[in-house]
């Protein structure tokens, strides 16, 4: 009787607790399905992106009846032909399956999960250099007598950091370039001109060049940041033509410094510096503003110093 009571008691003290536990693991489910990704660069939350482009179910009743039939007869020659060990010969039939719905979101998912990676792997790295940082600061160095001791801890620290972040960064880009190869081989031009696959692109050749050019392959940059602003409005984003300045400046210095190319390849580099170092001032300032008026100037001067004897 007494276990029949104890039993009572703990059921009635477990209820609300499930029910509110319940509840809470409801907001939790609701938001794993719509996480917010944040770019960490960038506070901006990076919107969720579906793990499909397209729904891979067919809508029977919107096809016409000789698609209906074209679709039962494929069907029927399929269930026939039917050979779980057949290998493709000819690579006509095995790139077509490349358009279709099921490959199409098969990539899709895979480039979304490289992503996701990459991201985290940043996110990661910079709550371990926040937490030693913290930990640096607060402790105790009583064997430090002398300044240079001093000095010389804050530089082996820094040296750790740096490490870090340079690790972290190679390990991000890896993924951002598995998950752009995995895009690339999506070829079916409608898929590719979804809203949700130019969302991921986007993101994904964003943190690409990022990464890149923190790691100092600023040349590699140029072909993704020119991709980049091809997209939609990306090209009205000055960052992007910022980096991309950089980018070409850099390969001019490079030519100039190292005698690495023709004297034509660093007049066009300077030319192309000029023109997104211009397009970035544009579009952060206007160009009515003394900014702007200013990069004008600038660019003026190296374009006659590039032409003088």
């Amino acid at each position: 009787m007494k276990q029949l009571l104890f039993l009572i008691i703990s059921l009635a003290i477990a209820a609300p607790l499930a029910a509110q536990g319940g509840g809470q693991g409801g907001q939790g489910g609701q938001g794993g399905n719509q996480p917010n990704y944040t770019n960490p660069a960038n506070p901006t939350p990076f919107e969720a992106t579906p793990g499909e482009l397209v729904s891979e179910e067919v809508d029977i009743s919107a096809l016409t009846d000789e698609e209906k039939q074209i679709r039962d007869r494929n069907l029927r020659a399929e269930e026939l032909w039917k050979n779980a060990d057949y290998r493709d010969y000819n690579k006509a039939f095995s790139e077509l399956h490349q358009l279709s719905r099921a490959f199409a979101n098969n990539k899709y998912r895979l480039a979304l999960s490289a992503y996701q990676s990459g991201v985290n792997t940043i996110i990661k790295m910079r709550d371990e250099v926040e937490l030693f940082r913290k930990q640096s600061a607060e402790a105790k160095y009583l064997n430090e007598k002398w300044y240079w001791q001093i000095i010389d801890r804050k530089a082996r620290e820094e040296r750790q950091i740096n490490r870090k972040k340079r690790t972290a960064k190679l390990e991000s880009v890896t993924y951002f370039t598995r998950a752009i190869n995995h895009m690339d081989e999506i070829k079916n031009p409608d898929l590719r001109e979804k809203p949700a696959f130019k969302r991921l692109l986007s993101a994904v050749f964003r943190n690409w060049v990022m990464y890149q050019f923190d790691l100092g392959n600023l040349p590699q940059c140029i072909s993704i940041l020119e991709l980049y602003i091809e997209i939609d409005t990306n090209e009205k984003e000055y960052p992007a033509h910022k980096y991309l300045a950089q980018c070409y400046a850099f390969q001019e210095q490079m030519i100039k410094k190292y005698n690495v190319g023709t004297e034509d390849q660093m007049f066009r580099f300077r030319y192309k510096k000029n023109v997104h170092l211009l397009r970035a001032a544009e579009l952060k300032y206007g160009k009515e503003s003394a900014e702007y008026k200013h990069v004008v100037n600038l660019v003026n001067r190296d374009e006659i110093i590039s032409v003088q004897p």
